[in-house]
């Protein structure tokens, strides 16, 4: 899991989540051979982000396009759904960014409650970033009351099981990162279904892979049930 636009409030506030199939620790590993390929190729010396490419890993927003290219290729072959939650800021509780992002990321995890209730127990990997780190005690309790509530019932939750991870560290984070961006560059496009311009492709490329984009001032964009496409 991820958040996108934290900060910029010229973007939407987006948190987003990626579900991996059994092949995950497969494309972790193919992930960590691409960073070293491109780490190591003598081309990209002297590109003034490949030293934080090195460090931290693939990054949508600062991602050469010699870096960001062989990932989306990468990404392609791989089996995964996202599901994002997005604002404008203008319907989701909350002072401050913390106070929303806390909010839209116990809505995202309470839905993933839900979709998996059946399983023994919940893994969640979360980008580490120092504004999740007060958070992220408090998002397995208030993520289950939001999800008996939504059900309405007190309905056996498996535990959920919360890391902040690097995301050289864990660099599947970088997948989320990626879908994320595409998102928020067609929303700020205006949802344009103009086949000429580069933010509705790019969103097309990765909507087979959504299994729901929601904005809570619009209700549900996309999902598998209903596409765009």
């Amino acid at each position: 899991m991820d958040e996108s636009g934290n900060g910029n409030a010229d973007q939407p506030l987006i948190v987003g989540a990626v579900e991996l199939g059994a092949d995950a620790d497969d494309i972790e590993e193919s992930l960590k051979l691409l960073h070293n390929r491109l780490t190591a190729r003598k081309s990209l010396a002297g590109l003034p982000s490949l030293e934080d490419f090195r460090k931290n890993g693939f990054h949508s927003a600062t991602d050469p396009r010699e870096v960001a290219e062989p990932f989306l290729e990468l990404m392609r072959t791989f089996f995964f759904r996202a599901y994002l939650v997005a604002t404008n800021r203008t319907r989701v509780p909350g002072d401050t960014e913390a106070e929303r992002i806390e909010f839209m990321y116990a809505k995202l995890l309470s839905d993933l409650l839900i979709r998996h209730r059946r399983e023994p127990e919940l893994f969640c990997y979360i980008e580490q970033s120092e504004g999740m780190e007060s958070i992220i005690d408090r998002l397995p309790g208030s993520a289950a009351r939001q999800a008996r509530k939504t059900m309405g019932k007190a309905t056996p939750l498996p535990p959920l099981n919360i890391t902040m991870v690097a995301k050289r560290d864990y660099m599947s984070t970088a997948i989320v990162d990626y879908v994320m961006a595409a998102v928020s560059r067609w929303l700020q496009a205006g949802r344009t279904t103009d086949g000429a311009k580069y933010p509705y492709r790019a969103f097309r490329d990765f909507e087979p892979s959504i299994s729901l984009l929601y904005s809570f001032e619009d209700g549900r964009i996309s999902s598998r049930k209903d596409p765009l496409h």
